[in-house]
This record gives C-alpha cells, sequence and structure tokens, in this order.
C-alpha cells in the first residue's frame, strides 16, 4: 500500500475569514481563552528527529536524534507547532498555508488546481481559522500576524529515553507530484487534498537496508540511531487570546480522538515517527482578573476534570466549525493501531506504467 494518501478539501466551503482578536486585547464582546496545555509525548514506534549539526564525520556512525543544550533529546517547538498548524488547517477547513503549485520536474502547475479563496491569507485583517492561531507565516503586503500559541522544546525524560539499534532506513526519495493521479482528485479538477502518512503496525520494524545505497553515485538513504519505542517526552504549550471556536480546534488538534495518534520527524513513509500527545494539566489564566482574585486569575484542571473542560469546546467547535469530510479521512489515515496486514511501500515505474489514473487505493496489495 502507498504510504501516504489525502485528507480532501471541502471545496465548496471556502476558509471562513475575520480579524482576530488582538494581543493587547485581554478582554472584549466574547470570551477569550489564555493559558498554558503541559503535554507527554509517547513514542508508539522509533522516532528520529534529524539533526542537521549531527551528522557524524565517520559514516561508520549513526547520526543521533536532535538535543538541546544539556544533551537531552528533543522534539523542537517548531516541529510541533508545525504538526498541529497542519492538523487545524485540515480539520478547521483553513487556507492552504505553504502550498506552491509549481514543480519543475515535469512542469506540473498545480495552481489551477486550487480555487482562489483556498490560497493562503493576504491580510492581517482577514484571516482564516489557522492563521489566526498560529499567524501567517511571512511578511506579505497586508502585513504579519504573531500566532497566539507558542510551543517549547519537548524534552525526553532521562529515565525514559530509550535507543533503538542503529539502522539503515529504506530508500526515501522526494515527493512525485507529477503522478498527477495521485495527486489530484479522481476528476482531476482539484488538487487531492492535504497529505498525511499512514502509521504502520508497531509489531513490525522499520523498513531498513542491509547497507547503503547509492543513486547516481550519491546516498539515497541513511544511516541513523532513532529513539525507540516508549520514549517519552514533556513539552507546554501556551495559548493567548483564543475565541471560542479557536480554543475548540486546538484542543481536538491536540487530542484527535482516542484511536488516532500523530505523526512527526523524519521516516514517516518508513514506519517512523507515530506519537500520542497525552495532555497531562490545563492551566487558564483570566488576565483581568489577575489582580482582584486571591488564585490570581488562575485555574489548573487536571484528569477528569481537564477532559469534561476539553469536550465542551471540542463538541462546540466539531458542531459549527469542522470538516467532517477531511476528519473522516484523516481518522482512517492515522487510525490506531493500524489496520493489520497492510504492508507500506512506494510503487515503482512499472506498476505506473501499466495503466492511466490509478489511485492510491489500487496500490493496497501491492508488493
Amino acid at each position: 500500500m502507498n504510504p501516504y494518501d489525502f485528507a480532501r478539501i471541502d471545496w465548496k466551503h471556502p476558509p471562513e475569514r475575520h480579524e482576530p482578536v488582538w494581543h493587547h486585547r485581554l478582554t472584549g464582546n466574547q470570551p477569550l481563552y489564555s493559558g498554558t496545555l503541559d503535554l507527554n509525548i509517547y513514542a508508539e514506534t522509533p522516532l528520529f528527529l534529524a539533526d542537521p549539526r549531527g551528522v557524524p564525520s565517520d559514516p561508520r556512525q549513526p547520526a543521533q536524534s536532535m538535543r538541546n543544550a544539556q544533551w537531552a533529546y528533543i522534539i523542537p517547538g517548531s516541529s510541533l507547532k508545525g504538526l498541529l498548524r497542519s492538523v487545524v488547517e485540515t480539520l478547521g477547513n483553513g487556507c492552504l498555508t505553504l502550498f506552491d503549485g509549481d514543480y519543475e520536474r515535469g512542469g506540473i502547475r498545480y495552481r489551477g488546481n486550487v480555487p482562489f479563496a483556498f490560497l493562503h491569507c493576504e491580510k492581517n485583517t482577514q484571516l482564516c481559522i489557522a492563521c489566526r492561531i498560529f499567524g501567517m507565516l511571512k511578511e506579505r503586503t497586508g502585513g504579519v500576524f504573531l500566532g497566539k500559541v507558542n510551543i517549547g522544546d519537548a524534552q525526553a525524560d532521562p529515565e525514559k529515553t530509550y535507543l533503538y539499534d542503529p539502522m539503515y532506513t529504506a530508500v526515501l526519495v522526494g515527493p512525485k507530484p507529477h503522478h498527477a493521479a495521485f495527486y489530484l482528485d479522481e476528476e482531476r479538477k482539484y488538487i487531492a487534498g492535504r497529505k498525511f502518512y499512514f502509521h504502520h503496525s508497531p509489531d513490525y520494524k522499520p523498513l531498513a537496508a542491509s547497507g547503503p545505497i547509492l543513486f547516481g553515485g550519491r546516498p539515497a538513504n541513511r544511516f541513523i540511531q532513532p529513539l525507540d519505542y516508549d520514549t517519552l517526552f514533556h513539552a507546554r504549550l501556551d495559548f493567548t487570546n483564543l475565541e471560542e471556536s479557536e480554543f475548540g480546534a486546538l484542543l481536538l488538534a491536540v487530542t484527535l480522538e482516542e484511536d488516532m495518534r500523530h505523526k512527526i520527524g523524519y521516516g514517516k513513509p518508513l514506519g517512523l515517527g507515530s506519537v500520542q500527545l497525552a495532555p497531562a494539566r490545563l492551566t487558564l489564566i483570566d488576565y483581568a482578573a489577575r489582580y482582584s482574585r486571591p488564585d490570581r486569575g488562575k485555574t489548573i484542571l487536571e484528569g477528569t476534570d481537564m477532559w469534561n473542560f476539553f469536550y465542551r469546546f471540542i463538541d462546540t467547535f466539531t458542531q459549527s466549525h469542522l470538516s467532517s469530510q477531511a476528519f473522516a479521512d484523516l481518522r482512517r489515515i492515522w487510525r490506531w493501531p493500524p489496520e493489520p496486514g497492510v504492508e507500506y511501500s512506494y510503487p515503482g515505474r512499472e506498476w505506473f506504467n501499466t495503466a492511466d489514473n490509478k489511485r492510491i487505493a489500487d496500490t493496497r496489495n501491492l508488493r
């Protein structure tokens, strides 16, 4: 089975855009939510976060996963923020922030396959739900908007850090958007959606090779030492001035559903990078009441009380803003445990040459 599929986009409903609540606002005509969410992150499969500074000079030594200045293994906060943003964009029908549409190989241009209303937000007074939460990524003529969510690096618990055996990965290649049958919908009218990778069964080892592989004299795989199953990380997510729908979208992006998991890091097509994000504690801060209440406007929720609070906002978001088609697709792709008996690998050139317009579902029995 092809290792990725797409969460479809509801083209009949463009992103809902409006002016964000600005950072200096503490109160307003609607409730605003600020505080901190403490997260535990569990590795459900081996996990590798490539460190550009950590390339061994000796090719016989495996590359190590990313560490901080204290030499603790980490998941960078920027990676976590990007992961959550992509989920909010998907489930909240946000704009296509990173869509380019032009690919050099084959002269592919997909710009005509995306309606203008779905392209990235251009004005900081008219932002989709993802841009209101996470900000506009780069400066444009319409101004910038700093995100209202900040995530620090997730640091591995030193007593629950485990190393997987060094491995040569199977061959990893770049995206192949010239396979239009995969990257466009069945009518070839619109792009297929947002790309996500399936989880691999934790009962199987990640796809590996017996040694280095060269394509055209250049390495096509890597020698790495991932972190092992059950490695535990701790992270802190800060949020400020979120509207009710934004808060619900963020909480759903973090928690998903009980039988789903996130995917992050290097080697996702090979079976690496499946993680569980488990909220441990929610701290709400009412800045307007910070100097008028004995608790300084702070409320701490854990356990059942925290989850009941989550469900209130998730349910509201689900009823009014959720892209149900996209969530159904993501639920299928990110289901946990994964569907049993499925082996994931990229189709070869010969497979594509045997017929036109093959879909990802046609790769199901591929070996």
